[in-house]
């Protein structure tokens, strides 16, 4: 008899850049090598990331947005490759990534198989799609029927808890961080020359160029700063739809020589930017402006983490799941991301003491590596299974 599979639908996987994708990659790489299987989108360079995987990764041609139709699409060839995933090998538990691509592909499995199913969470998704009855009523399905519900941090917990869902089905696993690539280290005299940083006090901003991250407050804020503080820089990693409007704000605060837009840099080379910062900011906030994307909010933020690994004192956005990665007032600030003399406040305050940020550096270095590393989270996955199984 074949032995039974642990199968992963995660939705973003590598090489695909998101939060998500890095939170299942460094998981499931850890977890034992007993027969799993993950179906994954066919993108970009998948070959070169599955050569070095583990675990088996079966890729599949879906749609990589989130439009309705594409997400209904995205679920039907899911749920085609699970079935004859399941007749080859028999699966044991699916790992539903997304609530609703598939979570329906582990609810109709769990409906014609008895197969039992986990659906992981990321917080904002009952406000951006529980505005149509008609979405509520099918989300509210997929997560009763689930064996269990994984959440990213307290916050998006809550927010399905006030959805209506039993407490008691939800479990938090936070991301994690790899420790053996992210810690401190001295800055990196290519990149001091490169982008002309030498005796700078250098803020730094990790993520998609979105309005949720809050980077034209901090240019905001840098615009007031500037004059008390002329060698301070704003160095902006990553790529994304607001970068237009980005640039044209700091053309009309006449910043250009305050602010680098580095764009994207591979998540090999992230390390080298946090050591460069004096301090790391993101300002996160709920969406507005965008009708496509409103609601949406930080569920996690896996970079704060990321900065704290390096050592590095945040300052963050008081909403979404912050609280989970940073703890206010030890290893960060957390503060009202759209108050700018609150946020001039706080750049200032660890600008004019290092001491300051070197105590909140270090709580915050010492904190990941007692609670967020990427084996520990592994290891409470494995707990869930065996929970489930037994």
């Amino acid at each position: 008899m074949c032995k039974k599979i642990n199968l992963l639908i995660p939705g973003d996987f590598p090489p695909i850049i998101s939060g998500i994708s890095t939170y299942f990659y460094e998981i499931w790489k850890l977890l034992p090598s007993d027969k799993r299987i993950i179906i994954a989108p066919r993108f970009g360079s998948y070959r070169k990331i599955d050569r070095k995987f583990p675990h088996r990764v079966f890729r599949v041609k879906v749609p990589i947005n989130n439009k309705t139709f594409e997400k209904i699409k995205k679920g039907l060839i899911y749920l085609f490759y699970t079935f004859i995933l399941h007749l080859k090998h028999r699966i044991k538990i699916i790992h539903c990534g997304q609530v609703l691509s598939s979570g329906f592909v582990g609810w109709f499995m769990n409906k014609l198989f008895k197969i039992p199913y986990v659906i992981y969470i990321y917080g904002s998704e009952t406000y951006r799609f529980g505005r149509l009855k008609l979405f509520t009523s099918i989300m509210k399905i997929f997560l009763e029927s689930s064996s269990k519900i994984i959440a990213n941090s307290n916050f998006t917990k809550n927010e399905y808890i006030e959805f209506g869902i039993n407490p008691e089905k939800i479990e938090v696993i936070t991301p994690g961080v790899d420790i053996g690539r992210f810690y401190p280290q001295k800055k990196d005299e290519h990149l001091l020359e490169k982008f002309n940083l030498r005796d700078k006090k250098i803020l730094l901003t990790v993520g998609r160029l979105d309005e949720r991250k809050g980077h034209d407050k901090v240019i905001e804020a840098l615009s007031k700063l500037k004059s008390k503080y002329p060698d301070l820089t704003y160095l902006i990693v990553g790529s994304g739809r607001e970068e237009k409007r980005l640039q044209n704000i700091v053309k009309n605060y006449a910043l250009e020589d305050y602010v680098v837009f580095v764009g994207y840099v591979p998540d090999e080379e992230l390390p080298r930017y946090y050591n460069l910062c004096d301090i790391f900011i993101l300002l996160n906030r709920q969406t507005e402006a965008n009708k496509l994307l409103k609601g949406d909010y930080e569920g996690f933020g896996i970079v704060f983490i990321e900065a704290s690994a390096c050592g590095k004192p945040i300052i963050a956005g008081n909403f979404g799941g912050v609280y989970d990665a940073v703890e206010n007032g030890k290893t960060g600030l957390v503060i009202d991301p759209v108050n700018i003399e609150e946020i001039i406040k706080s750049i200032e305050y660890f600008l004019s003491n290092p001491e300051n940020s070197f105590k909140f550096g270090n709580r915050g270095l010492n904190r990941v590596r007692q609670s967020f590393t990427w084996d520990k989270k592994a290891r409470e996955i494995i707990t869930i299974e065996n929970e489930i199984l037994n």
